[in-house]
């Protein structure tokens, strides 16, 4: 009975210690990330020059804002 006892008193120990670590990692996962250097930032590329679009008349003029950069296939 006594071995029954101990073993319940160290499983709720090692779950309360577990529980503990898991909370102090959760309220630290920013930190952790940053850390890391694997945070999801988005990734904005702007162009190094400004792009000019010659337009072809009014129905297939081309805003610059719309004009996406494409790279070429490997």
């Amino acid at each position: 009975m006594v071995h029954v006892l101990a073993s319940i008193g160290f499983s709720l120990v090692a779950l309360a210690t577990l529980s503990f670590i898991a909370l102090m990692l959760a309220a630290s996962r920013d930190s952790i990330i940053l850390a890391l250097g694997v945070g999801r930032a988005p990734v904005t590329h702007r162009p190094r020059h400004p792009v000019r679009i010659r337009t072809a008349g009014r129905w297939q003029a081309v805003q610059p804002a719309s004009a996406q950069p494409q790279r070429a296939a490997a």
